[in-house]
């Protein structure tokens, strides 16, 4: 049983076709690794501006896979990087963000066999 991930707005939005839900979830679980990367890239470079446009764009993905603790850290991330406060928390924001989407994906392809 999802702990983290809540289906239901994807069953909604999807009509309930199996195929596209499989699509949506084959597609997140994809992009997971490389987002991962692409987050410790910029936290690495110091680079704020990259960590605000990620945790931006992955905000939709969380909401639509129904995982609302995600995509609140996202958004606590990606207003801090935005207004340049709270520095020294983007390491914790960026461990805590990672995990979650581990997590996550583990329990999407978990879902998957069984849709």
């Amino acid at each position: 049983m999802a702990k983290t991930v809540n289906l239901d707005y994807l069953k909604e939005m999807s009509g309930g076709d199996r195929e596209l839900m499989l699509e949506m979830i084959n597609i997140f679980i994809t992009e997971v690794p490389e987002y991962i990367n692409r987050l410790s890239n910029a936290l690495n470079s110091r680079k704020w501006n990259e960590l605000e446009k990620l945790a931006h764009k992955s905000k939709a993905s969380a909401l639509i896979m129904g995982i609302h603790k995600l995509a609140d850290d996202l958004r606590k991330m990606e207003t801090d990087t935005r207004e340049g406060k709270n520095i020294d928390l983007y390491p914790s924001y960026v461990k805590k963000i990672e995990t979650q989407f581990r997590i996550a994906a583990k329990e999407l392809k978990e879902i998957a066999e069984t849709l």
